[in-house]
């Protein structure tokens, strides 16, 4: 079964504990460890950062995957990023460019004889938990939904989903970009009313419910770029 990964990526920010230099290991990382379990699959990486990648971070990154999609031109990436909320920028800025890349998707022939898109957080790797043979069924493949860490901010959704990794039959994209073209309205307008809405949450409150299947464990592993903190799903 031929796979698609779309790898999401902040190489140069002005957020989090992490240098470029390391997010740019960290995210060959990612790379190394998609390559170890499936070797044939396409890569896509997303550089959704306002800071552009220099020749050299852009030349390492174009020789290790099948595609370098930059986002850094785009103007509500600009807008976004000089907003100094580390939340509203990542949360924004990747609901944005994941959506275009979706629609990217859509309208040229990168999904050609593609099967199953993966979604991974760049800086996270897939580690010994991961199993392909668990993303095969015609379902939405995520992590168990989680009860809200955040239920003052949030009240009107109980649940979110965490999104360093999953997965979709290929067939799905339509209904995913729709996720987040829907999702990026909701969260706009929480952010403009003085309220929060993040990716986890937004996910479980459009993604098809009839569509999701939970695998425990998803198989994904890195640190938060906050704090540094080890996280594995």
């Amino acid at each position: 079964m031929s796979s698609l990964f779309l790898i999401t990526s902040a190489i140069n920010t002005k957020f989090g504990v992490f240098s470029s230099s390391l997010r740019l290991g960290q995210t060959i990382q990612t790379i190394e460890s998609i390559r170890d379990f499936l070797p044939e699959a396409k890569l896509v990486l997303l550089e959704m950062s306002a800071i552009p990648l220099d020749n050299e971070q852009k030349q390492v990154l174009k020789s290790k995957t099948d595609f370098l999609w930059e986002f850094y031109g785009n103007n509500y990436v600009q807008k976004v990023f000089q907003d100094n909320r580390w939340s509203v920028v990542k949360n924004l800025t990747e609901i944005k460019c994941f959506q275009l890349a979706l629609l990217r998707l859509l309208q040229d022939s990168t999904l050609d004889n593609i099967h199953r898109v993966y979604k991974i957080s760049g800086r996270y790797r897939l580690n010994q938990s991961f199993d392909p043979k668990l993303h095969v069924a015609d379902k939405i493949c995520i992590s168990e939904r989680r009860p809200s860490e955040l239920p003052l901010e949030i009240p009107d959704i109980p649940f979110a989903y965490m999104s360093r990794l999953w997965s979709w039959p290929a067939e799905f994209t339509p209904i995913i970009e729709h996720t987040f073209s829907k999702g990026f309205n909701y969260v706009s307008q929480q952010i403009d009313k003085g309220l929060y809405c993040d990716i986890e949450h937004m996910l479980y409150k459009y993604l098809p419910e009839n569509l999701v299947t939970f695998i425990e464990p998803i198989g994904v592993e890195g640190r938060l770029g906050p704090n540094g903190e080890l996280v594995k799903d």
